[in-house]
């Protein structure tokens, strides 16, 4: 993935988010204030302001920094800096490099791991955003990009579902105690959003090249 594909990859999420605000502020309002959806939304049509308007020369870093700097001044309230955060932590992954491949992708995620644990002061199981990024740092590289984000988003959706099986451990819904028991976290279900849209602009990108006609002589 060029920096132009992740330009794209980070439009697509935008759009994803606008489909997802009402699911996500649904899932909110079981174990929060229920405006989580509105949150990310907000953050996410900021980034596609502020990434659209980059010049077509910005790298990869500059890109991911600009996202994660759109998202967390747009947003308010712990979602807005913790996920500002880690996009900015992922973008540090990816200095200097002109591709993101299996091994700078799963160094972005862990970035990401890295600064959600440091400044949200969570660790996994404690049903937040973190418990699907662990998982989604977790997988082995894969044969290729798509291979591993696929992977990585699987284990990232898969973990977001886990997360309605246990009670919140921090913040104001850790205030529920059992009842936030069958509600699964809806930072985590928004993150498996994120990955979803990374691999099907990967997907996509890959699909176009394959089906481009070999040189002939």
């Amino acid at each position: 993935m060029d920096a132009e594909g992740l330009k794209d990859a980070l439009l697509l999420a935008a759009a994803k988010f606008d489909d997802a605000e009402g699911r996500l502020n649904e899932l909110d309002g079981n174990i929060g204030d229920g405006d989580h959806g509105i949150t990310v939304r907000i953050g996410f049509d900021a980034i596609r302001a502020d990434v659209g308007a980059l010049d077509d020369n910005d790298s990869l870093e500059e890109i991911l920094r600009a996202a994660g700097t759109a998202f967390m001044n747009a947003t308010g309230g712990a979602i807005g800096v913790i996920l500002g955060r880690a996009l900015i932590a992922g973008a540090v992954a990816l200095h200097g490099k002109e591709q993101i491949g299996a091994s700078e992708f799963l160094a972005m995620l862990k970035n990401m791991e890295d600064a959600v644990t440091r400044v949200g002061k969570v660790k996994p199981g404690d049903k937040t955003i973190l418990d699907a990024i662990h998982a989604a740092a977790a997988v082995p590289p894969g044969v290729d990009l798509v291979a591993t984000m696929n992977a990585s988003f699987l284990a990232a959706e898969k973990e977001a579902a886990e997360t309605a099986k246990w009670p919140c451990k921090v913040g104001k819904a850790s205030r529920l105690g059992d009842r936030a028991i069958g509600h699964p976290d809806p930072g985590a279900v928004s993150f498996s959003i994120f990955l979803k849209a990374l691999l099907e602009s990967a997907e996509s990108k890959a699909g176009a090249h394959s089906s481009r006609p070999s040189p002939v002589g």
